[in-house]
């Protein structure tokens, strides 16, 4: 996991654009974002209380159920009253009772993620669609061990303390596989929403592009407004062409090629290709994502492997920092997850505490999303491990 003294540095905590303290949902804010939508009070909208509350049927509710409550510990870890009387009491044998009992297996990095991403990146009608962002909906950004610790460390306290059982239950799941998981499992969510509204509506459902596709500063580092966005190197897209939202899916890829070199080409050329039939065919879209999602949902095997190695950690890491330099992650919404991965990799192998100072400038650049320079960007990432800086 990322240090917990690292994360006031994390971008979900510090940019406007993602979810975090500055994003929490106050009811001014609410009020006038579905004021904009012409819709009702936000405390009776469905897809506002989709993700900001638990939805449970009437003929379910407890006596004390309160919808106001807004996300409580059921949402997250299921319907608690058959393990909630024993799933603390200290035993060895009660955090499998409880599993047992119904509590969801959240130390379970697969678990966890699909969980988890079911409102931080969409799932059926849980969706924060262009509308909404156009409306003042944050963006949605997510990966899930920066978020899990966040989670965890939350409101000044731990939500729960790392024990000698804990530790042992998590042997295999260290922050680099949770990490990798999270990737895959982002990645495939982001497919089932591009899937599901396809063939919908006369235009695309835009907040499956990349946001900075088109929502961009005009002006560049040269000083030359008129100079195009630069282009994801290998993302098979042309200057000018909409994005889809790939950043969890370039990092991923990047990562794969230290251990499933063959893997991370064969998703590589599906999502350039996936990126093409969204551009230019989007009859060819539905066959197009379905190769990328049957070549995601193979990937859980492999990631469910353990132990990372040492090794493997600095050579994702230096493979992610290359990739930097050579133009993969030109805007903030992939920048953002590069940077969070380089966190997670140097917590892994144990050096962040002695790289603080450089971790924090790291993230200073991600501080105002229309002042994110690609360069300047590469060149702090490339401070973490004294890699040669990038040429302008």
């Amino acid at each position: 996991m990322a240090p917990p003294g690292l994360s006031p540095a994390l971008p979900c905590c510090r940019t406007s654009t993602s979810p975090g303290p500055s994003s929490i949902p106050t009811p001014e804010r609410s009020a006038a974002i579905v004021r904009r939508l012409g819709l009702g009070p936000a405390e009776r909208v469905p897809a506002c209380l989709a993700c900001h509350s638990e939805v449970v049927p009437a003929n379910a509710r407890g006596a004390r159920f309160q919808q106001d409550d807004g996300i409580g510990c059921e949402a997250c870890h299921g319907p608690a009253s058959s393990w909630l009387a024993t799933h603390d009491d200290g035993r060895p044998e009660s955090h499998e009772q409880s599993l047992r009992a119904g509590l969801r297996a959240l130390d379970d990095p697969a678990e966890r993620g699909a969980l988890c991403v079911a409102c931080h990146v969409g799932s059926g009608d849980r969706l924060a669609n262009h509308a909404m962002l156009a409306a003042g909906h944050p963006r949605l950004s997510f990966e899930l061990d920066t978020f899990s610790e966040l989670w965890r460390t939350s409101g000044g306290r731990e939500h729960y303390r790392r024990s000698a059982e804990d530790h042992a239950r998590r042997v295999g799941a260290g922050a680099t596989q949770v990490w990798l998981t999270g990737l895959a499992v982002a990645s495939l969510a982001s497919v089932d929403q591009l899937q599901a509204g396809v063939g919908g509506a006369a235009l695309p459902e835009f907040s499956a592009f990349n946001c900075y596709s088109c929502h961009r500063s005009m002006g560049r580092r040269d000083g030359d407004p008129s100079a195009p966005p630069p282009v994801a190197v290998g993302s098979g897209a042309t200057p000018g062409a909409l994005r889809l939202n790939d950043s969890a899916l370039r990092l991923l890829v990047t990562a794969l090629r230290v251990r499933y070199s063959g893997e991370a080409t064969a998703l590589a050329g599906q999502l350039a290709a996936l990126q093409r039939a969204a551009n230019e065919d989007r009859g060819a879209v539905p066959e197009a994502a379905a190769a990328l999602r049957k070549q995601l949902v193979s990937l859980g095997p492999l990631l469910a492997q353990s132990p990372i190695r040492a090794a493997d950690n600095q050579a994702m890491l230096a493979a992610i920092l290359k990739a930097s330099g050579n133009g993969a992650y030109p805007d903030y919404a992939t920048a953002e997850q590069a940077a969070m991965a380089a966190v997670v990799l140097l917590g892994d192998t144990g050096t962040s505490p002695r790289q603080a100072a450089d971790i924090a400038a790291l993230f200073a650049v991600l501080d105002d999303d229309t002042a994110f320079d690609q360069l300047r960007f590469a060149r702090r990432l490339g401070r973490l491990t004294g890699a040669k800086e990038p040429r302008q």
